[in-house]
């Protein structure tokens, strides 16, 4: 289907104004490698600029709209992520936009949903019902800010526990409390819930890059931790640990040093473990390496939840998506 984008020149007419340029970035539409096909055109005359293009009709995805003094160039055939932050430094969101902006990677991004994209089930704007703390833990030898939401019908001890990583995202930027408490509501166990933070992107790359110390850290350090201060419970079946992006870079190592994920899949030993995993259609270097996880985990006798969804690297998609997964290790308590 056919999407128009609009953005109006807050500094009026083209005479007035000193934007020549304006790129449209859409999650998953927009290929930076081809700026040109996301350049809006002024209409003359006024401070109106419009962009029509080809969209999937089931799309949700985050936009926001990059004016320029200078066409913005790409540096060569394949063009860097520090670049491209650079040209995001100058994006904003659609003023005129009905739905709330979102904190997206980098500043703040505006939400487009095409007639058939499919109701998020459990996402809501809601606030938590609960009680979130924030405290500080020290894990693999960083000192860290951490999380605890406590939703209601939380009993008072061995409780069910999720991890999450990227902790500040969900508890600050894009919080999650609101949608935990929906779990109850559906019939589900109510989990502790823990955000961890990531602190920097430099130690994000190295702990979610699949290190073994943080994973020991996670095991031996926060997980023991939480069951002497925090009531989690034992049980490895209810102790899940949920992330996206990074958490989830099945491509790992890529062209750089390491074991490849899906060799760490082949010579695992066989366990109970059980996973849910998500990946866009419109994140073309993602989806055959998840579906290759997918097909491997299902092989070695594991309990896969899989799914894809219409979207990009996104995480308009990936709250919704992170709370079903919860869902999906949480048997119903009216069964």
């Amino acid at each position: 289907m056919i999407a128009t984008f609009c953005w109006r020149d807050p500094d009026g007419e083209e005479r007035t104004s000193r934007t020549r340029h304006v790129y449209l970035d859409a999650n998953g539409i927009t290929d930076r490698s081809r700026l040109e096909q996301a350049a809006l055109s002024r209409l003359p005359g006024t401070d109106l600029w419009s962009l029509s293009i080809e969209v999937p009709e089931k799309w949700r995805g985050a936009y926001r709209f990059i004016p320029r003094t200078e066409t913005a160039t790409v540096p060569g055939d394949t063009p860097g992520w520090q670049w491209w932050r650079s040209v995001l430094a100058d994006a904003q969101s659609d003023p005129f936009n009905p739905l709330p902006t979102r904190v997206v990677q980098i500043g703040d991004s505006s939400e487009a949903v095409m007639p058939a994209a499919p109701v998020q089930l459990w996402w809501t704007d809601r606030p938590g019902r609960g009680v979130l703390h924030e405290t500080t833990f020290t894990l693999s030898g960083t000192r860290r800010s951490v999380w605890v939401y406590e939703p209601p019908g939380l009993t008072a001890r061995n409780r069910p526990v999720v991890v999450v990583l990227d902790g500040r995202t969900w508890a600050a930027d894009l919080p999650i409390a609101g949608s935990v408490d929906a779990l109850a509501r559906t019939g589900h166990r109510v989990p502790l819930v823990v955000m961890v933070d990531s602190v920097g992107p430099e130690l994000r790359s190295e702990e979610l890059g699949c290190s073994a110390a943080f994973a020991s850290g996670l095991a031996g350090e926060l997980l023991p931790w939480l069951r002497r201060e925090w009531g989690a419970t034992d049980d490895s079946a209810s102790t899940i640990v949920a992330g996206c992006s990074l958490s989830g870079s099945f491509w790992w190592p890529g062209s750089g040093p390491g074991v490849p994920f899906q060799h760490r899949v082949r010579v695992a030993a066989p366990s109970n473990s059980r996973f849910s995993v998500e990946v866009g259609t419109l994140e073309w270097m993602l989806v055959e390496p998840n579906r290759e996880v997918r097909d491997l985990l299902v092989g070695t006798g594991h309990d896969v939840r899989y799914r894809e969804f219409c979207g990009g690297h996104d995480v308009l998609h990936w709250r919704d998506g992170l709370i079903a997964g919860v869902a999906s290790m949480l048997e119903r308590t009216d069964r």
